[in-house]
């Protein structure tokens, strides 16, 4: 098994329980759990890299799935003393697919989304042997005759958009895809998705737009388990005592929760306070190619607003959406230049 019902998730999150920083958000798992088996199970996570959304991924899919005992980890932590926390663990066959994995040779789009459909075709068919001579041509069908319901876990899901091979026809297949796999399918129980960009929102609409999208502009459901609050970080802080906490809010009190708390960019906590010393650890996570282009060219004067932030003078913007189907930034009064910059400043 590669995306049914595995043991991976669990193993991946232990890992992070047993680090020497870890913050307890497995309370998450209590609201999650609320909109499964409703009418609208369909929940999409946006966040900036490294703001925890794999780990919190790999939590739900150790703890919901089948595959897998997870009450040596999840008995230790907060969500174990809810009413709920009996009923669900371990109950559901989960799907759990991370879209930003590739095959080994990938030229193109189609290769890219074979794999995906013919690995999962190898697991229904392991799971369920009465589907092992029959040729599906879609995925779907495949899955309404298991007559069985399914948790889908998919991490990253716009990982794709990055991708040179990737034309403007495969973005459009690609969430067609997603939607004819999950839109209106009585074996979705629950739909839960991550990536760093909402949804793309094409003139139909149509496409997902069964998904709540929660993201940093709008959430006060989930923002709390997304990143360190302060007193996660103050308690951090009096437990290493490597850093204080007054040099971590100098340097990594870069949002807010919707209820105006802090809240921390929780890789560049952790390393400091592993280390021992605050650096720029957010920005050895991903490219700054956009940043790079805009200031190269200076795109309506982005270059001043950068001199500016970097000299503490503060730089008003509105920063609000933008989708998967946009990523060239064109101008600033579009202000997706100041969301990508709001968005790989911390």
């Amino acid at each position: 098994m590669y995306y049914l019902n595995t043991k991976a998730q669990y193993m991946l999150y232990q890992k992070v329980v047993n680090n020497q920083i870890f913050v307890d958000k497995s309370l998450m798992i209590e609201e999650v759990s609320k909109v499964i088996g409703t009418g609208n199970p369909y929940i999409c996570i946006t966040r900036p890299r490294r703001f925890g959304k794999t780990i919190n991924a790999n939590m739900l899919g150790a703890y919901y799935t089948k595959g897998c005992n997870g009450r040596s980890i999840f008995d230790k932590l907060a969500i174990s003393g809810t009413e709920q926390y009996e009923k669900h663990i371990n109950q559901y066959n989960v799907i759990h697919i991370d879209f930003s994995k590739y095959p080994d040779y990938c030229e193109g789009y189609d290769e890219y989304i074979r794999d995906i459909t013919e690995t999962l075709k190898e697991d229904l068919r392991e799971a369920y042997p009465r589907l092992e001579n029959r040729e599906y041509r879609s995925l779907s069908r495949m899955l309404l005759d298991t007559e069985a319901s399914f948790i889908f876990i998919l991490d990253e899901w716009d990982s794709v958009f990055y991708e040179d091979f990737m034309t403007d026809r495969d973005k459009i297949d690609f969430l067609k895809f997603l939607k004819v796999l999950l839109k209106d399918r009585p074996y979705v129980e629950l739909a839960y998705m991550t990536g760093i960009l909402p949804i793309a929102k094409y003139s139909s609409g149509s496409e997902l737009n069964m998904f709540d999208e929660y993201h940093f502009m709008d959430d006060n459901i989930y923002d709390s388990y997304f990143g360190f609050r302060e007193e996660e970080v103050r308690r951090l802080c009096e437990e290493t005592k490597t850093v204080s906490y007054e040099e971590m809010k100098l340097w990594y009190d870069g949002y807010y929760t919707s209820e105006g708390k802090s809240l921390f960019n929780p890789r560049s906590v952790s390393k400091a306070l592993v280390r021992g010393v605050c650096l720029n650890y957010w920005t050895e996570t991903g490219p700054m190619n956009e940043i790079a282009d805009c200031i190269e060219h200076n795109v309506d004067e982005v270059r001043e607003d950068i001199v500016k932030l970097v000299s503490g003078i503060p730089v008003e913007a509105e920063p609000g959406r933008y989708s998967a189907a946009e990523q060239n930034l064109e101008t600033r009064d579009e202000k997706k230049i100041h969301h990508c910059l709001i968005e790989k400043y911390r």
